[in-house]
């Protein structure tokens, strides 16, 4: 990773706390309103903010001060919010009005849920992160294993197999639209799995252990889950030439000689999830290895390569707990040696936030995805035009490119970009030809942002 200016910031001073201090969770009917289009744009600088102190090594202060707020619950709530919105609210919109002029209202609520995820990945990699989170840690646990539940599902429909140039060129606005929701999707579940990571390593915080482990090993089977990620390998596939392409920081790009060489982060995250999980003392109470499970975790034995163990050392004691499930030794794994299993909770906490939000949206799916419509048309007003520069800009930021493993990369090729496209400025180029053949790709968003911008 390319490090980043310690002197770029996404905030102007006085602004983090202001922001901090403003966020609150938000109604699904209130999407689409002037107030929470500025909500928006408060959550996506402090995104970049954190981002930029994490990866700089500057003083965490978002960090610091999102978590002295006690406000990280609110992103769980957000992630949440525009999860029921995109399941419940996004395809009446879509049977509303099936050919749009234009997706771009759409496509903001849809990164609304990356930007809040984004930032919780960041801030949840410290201990007193998970702390500040842990009255909603089981609805963000529920809410992360979802998203891995639905990267399984992307990769089972080919979402990893390369688009032509024909099928580019042919796509509608409606299916260029679900092209960019299934990106976010896989975005959101890339980090989700940080996430995981996260909270299973934190899992006695707050005093919520057992019910973590209940929903870990019984009610989500999270080992099994992640095992199956290790074996697909998500993080890496070939485009239209037969390219290898890796996934970094929310693009898919050419790998370099140092890239090859290393771990991919997020196969770092999965394999020191997949150790956290089965080497726990909770194991034995809480998950039984069957045949089928013991076949899962065997596969990985192949996967652990000397060079793999040398770059991660802890991955030793995995490989040695996998050994022995190979030999036929796990019958121990299940016995809980006469004591009374501790996973059999009196109390036990549920996650009650997306009910919630579902509740908000009974029996009126229809009539608020008509309203937020109306909201979305860019009818060409001045008031139309400067929201979407306004939205336009905090995605092209300074800020928002460095987040991008270090400044702008081709759109095509994923190599260091100078020319940016003249006509929308949101896409950046190394050269001409990639620029030419990444047009398919590009012209109905290019045409979009011409006509509301412009």
């Amino acid at each position: 990773m390319v490090e980043k200016d310690p002197q770029l910031r996404a905030l102007d001073v006085g602004e983090l706390d202001l922001f901090v201090d403003s966020m609150e969770p938000s109604r699904i009917e209130s999407i689409g309103h002037q107030g929470w289009v500025d909500w928006h744009l408060r959550l996506q600088k402090l995104n970049q903010q954190a981002v930029l102190e994490a990866s700089s090594m500057q003083e965490e202060l978002t960090k610091e001060t999102l978590i002295a707020s006690g406000k990280l619950p609110v992103l769980v709530y957000e992630a949440i919010c525009i999860q029921v919105w995109r399941l419940k609210i996004y395809p009446q919109i879509l049977k509303l009005e099936p050919a749009p002029e234009n997706t771009f209202g759409v496509y903001m609520v849809l990164y609304h849920e990356a930007a809040a995820v984004g930032l919780l990945e960041t801030v949840l990699f410290h201990e007193d992160g998970a702390q500040c989170v842990s009255e909603v840690v089981v609805d963000l646990l529920h809410y992360a294993v979802d998203q891995l539940t639905a990267m399984l599902a992307l990769i089972n429909n080919d979402y990893l197999k390369p688009m032509s140039a024909k099928e580019l060129e042919s796509e509608t606005a409606v299916e260029e639209l679900e092209r960019q929701k299934r990106d976010l999707q896989f975005d959101i579940s890339m980090r989700c799995i940080s996430i995981v990571r996260y909270i299973a390593e934190h899992m006695e915080v707050g005093g919520a252990g057992a019910s973590i482990s209940t929903n870990l090993y019984k009610t989500h089977d999270v080992p099994s889950l992640l095992t199956h990620l290790l074996i697909h390998e998500p993080w890496k596939k070939r485009n239209d030439k037969d390219e290898l392409q890796m996934f970094n920081y929310g693009r898919w790009s050419k790998p370099s000689a140092e890239d090859l060489s290393q771990m991919h982060r997020t196969e770092v995250q999965l394999w020191l999830c997949v150790r956290q999980l089965l080497l726990e003392p909770r194991l034995a109470h809480y998950y039984t290895i069957d045949e089928c499970r013991r076949n899962a975790f065997c596969r990985l034995q192949a996967k652990m390569t000397e060079q793999m163990l040398d770059q991660i050392p802890p991955l030793g004691d995995l490989k040695m707990f996998i050994c022995r499930l190979a030999v036929g030794d796990y019958s121990s794994l299940n016995r809980t040696n006469g004591v009374k299993n501790p996973g059999c909770t009196l109390i036990e906490i549920v996650p009650q936030i997306k009910d919630a939000y579902l509740k908000q949206v009974h029996k009126k799916t229809k009539s608020l995805a008509k309203a937020q419509l109306d909201m979305f048309h860019m009818d060409g007003s001045d008031e139309s035009r400067y929201m979407a520069q306004r939205l336009l800009d905090s995605y092209t930021s300074d800020a928002a490119l460095a987040l991008d493993s270090g400044g702008a990369k081709c759109a095509k090729c994923g190599d260091k970009a100078t020319k940016k496209c003249s006509r929308c400025k949101t896409e950046w180029y190394c050269g001409r030809e990639c620029q030419v053949q990444q047009w398919p790709m590009h012209k109905e968003i290019c045409d979009q942002f011409a006509k509301i911008c412009i």
